[in-house]
């Protein structure tokens, strides 16, 4: 009975915030075929690209209706856990396929053929980014981020301005000194509950634990920030505390850094906030 008792309490315990967090999306993380046929049902063709990086496989989905490489980039990234899928409802979106080029990247550790394969470097991650856009002529970049896909958008950002045109950012977890714990994350570490915990939240635990020493490990190319940002947050968002926007306005000069707030907004930003991002980002195309 009490093996019972405690495979309830950990299935309840990780399964439902993993609900909240990554069923959101159109699906959960989908193999190519999956993919193709997702797009297929929206009238819409996609490709697939395929590259390695540190010795991951290096996955991303890309959209484009106008077959030019005069067009600017959109490229999305996602949180912890997450997947290229999160951000599907932009992708197939009519009024930015009209102005760009829209490519979701399965971070390291998260596509088909690497999930539980963990990669906690930030810096890293943001390379795996430039190497996805080395495949594309492009005159310039705008870089989203979601989250933990926040820090890796802007280190991204900062190690490439010439290439971006603005990062937005959804509810980044850029501060150091206000990372939240989670209990949950005990459960990918005791023997008796590790069984149960899937291979995508095990890498989230992973990042999550090295989380705050990379964020301090980017603290120095924060002086150099050449780039707008636009940073996005909901004043009741209980998993990124909004106090993430002090550190924006301490490291990012007031010319290039534009706050906007969601009153009474969660974390879940790029779904139930769908319309306003999109808007932050028609804006920087047009």
């Amino acid at each position: 009975m009490k093996k019972r008792y405690i495979f309830l309490l950990v299935f309840v315990a990780i399964h439902i915030p993993i609900g909240i967090w990554f069923f959101r999306s159109p699906m959960s993380v989908a193999n190519d075929e999956q993919t193709f046929r997702y797009f297929e049902r929206q009238g819409l063709q996609c490709t697939v690209g395929h590259d390695s990086i540190f010795g991951h496989p290096l996955r991303w989905v890309e959209v484009s209706t106008l077959k030019e490489d005069s067009l600017p980039i959109v490229i999305f990234t996602h949180g912890a856990p997450g997947a290229a899928n999160n951000f599907f409802q932009f992708t197939t979106d009519n009024s930015l396929l009209k102005h760009a080029r829209l490519i979701s990247i399965d971070r390291l550790g998260y596509s088909p053929d690497d999930q539980g394969n963990a990669e906690v470097s930030i810096q890293k991650q943001s390379e795996a980014l430039a190497k996805v856009l080395s495949h594309y002529a492009y005159p310039y970049v705008i870089a989203v981020g979601h989250s933990y896909g926040g820090p890796i958008t802007s280190s991204f950002v900062l190690d490439n301005p010439e290439k971006v045109k603005a990062a937005i950012l959804l509810a980044p977890a850029l501060d150091p000194d206000h990372e939240k714990d989670f209990a949950i994350v005990k459960f990918t570490e005791w023997k008796a509950t590790r069984w149960a915990v899937p291979a995508f939240f095990m890498v989230a635990a992973a990042e999550k634990k090295a989380h705050e020493s990379e964020l301090r490990k980017m603290l120095p190319k924060w002086n150099t920030v050449r780039t707008r940002f636009i940073h996005v947050h909901g004043t009741d968002d209980d998993i990124v505390p909004y106090g993430n926007i002090e550190f924006s306005k301490k490291m990012i000069p007031d010319s290039l850094l534009t706050i906007v707030t969601i009153d009474g907004g969660s974390h879940m930003t790029p779904w139930e906030d769908e319309e306003l991002v999109k808007e932050l980002v028609l804006q920087q195309l047009q």
